[in-house]
């Protein structure tokens, strides 16, 4: 492979390797985690106990992986598994402040219906993450830091604080009771 020469646009390259994506428990209800192929839909099932997914991926992120979103969506009600999207261009910090709201909320009706859900983008490293510290401070009683603490304990990422400080203000600053 010539490592100088430009990809042809539609070639798949997908960002993970062939085995399962790594899950990280957030919470009893909250596992971050890489995104999940069709075929790693009925282990998640079994293994995590997943009734939920929340994608975070848009359709390059698809596109770039080799997603195919009707048979993923058909994988998903084989098992009884909701799928949920709130598309989030990777590594931008104004999409995702843009959508964070839509997401959030998306993400607190699903954990507020009991769902355990499996919260991803591409790697869980950076837009997952980022929703689920927005999610512990909204929901958790946590200020951004303790949240971002309480991530960072249970998975290695790299969230968009400064999205998080614009959207509830201070990181040492606890919501209000």
């Amino acid at each position: 492979m010539n490592w100088f020469s430009r990809r042809p646009d539609d070639e798949v390259r997908p960002t993970r390797g062939n085995g399962r994506p790594s899950v990280s428990a957030i919470t009893d209800l909250l596992l971050v985690g890489e995104y999940p192929r069709i075929s790693d839909i009925e282990w998640l099932k079994d293994e995590f106990r997943i009734t939920a997914i929340h994608n975070l991926q848009d359709d390059e992120d698809l596109r770039i992986n080799g997603i195919d979103l009707i048979g993923l969506r058909e994988a998903c009600r084989r098992h009884q598994i909701k799928l949920v999207r709130t598309p989030i261009r990777d590594g931008s910090s104004d999409d995702l402040a843009a959508r964070l709201a839509d997401a959030l909320k998306c993400l607190e009706d699903l954990l507020g219906g009991r769902e355990r859900v499996y919260l991803h983008c591409n790697a869980g490293l950076n837009r997952a993450p980022t929703l689920a510290i927005a999610w512990l401070r909204a929901n958790g009683g946590m200020s951004l830091n303790e949240a971002m603490t309480h991530m960072k304990k249970r998975r290695a990422c790299g969230p968009f604080m400064t999205v998080l400080e614009a959207h509830f203000g201070p990181r040492d600053q606890k919501p209000a009771s």
